[in-house]
């Protein structure tokens, strides 16, 4: 059973996360989908931090009444029960989200990384995550005949090789709710 108040987060068919955070807001329901700031050519959009989730504060009657609104599938769950999100979590996001700092998602890269440059001029490049540059950008080293080459890149360019690289956002989600 949901208890009175927990904070949820709902799947929801990408893309519609704005329609669907509205229609909760519209039915009462406190909640909650963190965005940021991303530049395509020269445009700049806000885009959902977590594609397709939204969260939602949850009251006990309601369960039935958030899974069959338009564009929501389901309730995150973990071990087949509705997994509750600690709400100094999302107080941690309202707080960064209203800040209006720079946002930067870097899906699961870390420093030291081997990672393969995928799009981009240097496309089928191999090298090693050296730095996460804080206006959204990353430095990777090739090394090659005792010298070593350092291309600074956009973070969307490269996959990361790493036998056991960090978990992305969408394995973290996996772990934590179930998905």
């Amino acid at each position: 059973m949901l208890l009175e108040g927990q904070w949820f987060a709902l799947q929801v068919r990408t893309r519609t996360e704005n329609q669907v955070a509205t229609i909760l807001r519209g039915k009462g329901y406190e909640e909650f989908l963190p965005t940021h700031t991303v530049k395509r050519k020269n445009l700049s959009l806000q885009a959902p931090l977590f594609p397709g989730y939204i969260f939602c504060r949850v009251k006990a009657y309601s369960y039935g009444l958030i899974v069959t609104t338009p564009g929501v599938i389901r309730i995150v769950e973990f071990g087949g029960k509705p997994a509750p999100i600690d709400p100094e979590e999302i107080q941690s996001l309202q707080l960064i989200t209203n800040a209006r700092v720079p946002i930067c998602v870097w899906k699961g890269l870390t420093v030291g990384d081997q990672v393969r440059i995928e799009k981009g001029p240097l496309s089928g490049a191999v090298g090693i995550l050296t730095s996460l540059r804080p206006n959204q950008r990353l430095l990777v080293s090739i090394s090659l005949m005792m010298r070593t080459v350092v291309a600074e890149i956009e973070p969307e360019w490269v996959a990361s090789t790493t036998r056991n690289p960090a978990p992305s956002v969408q394995q973290v989600e996996t772990l934590r709710y179930g998905t």
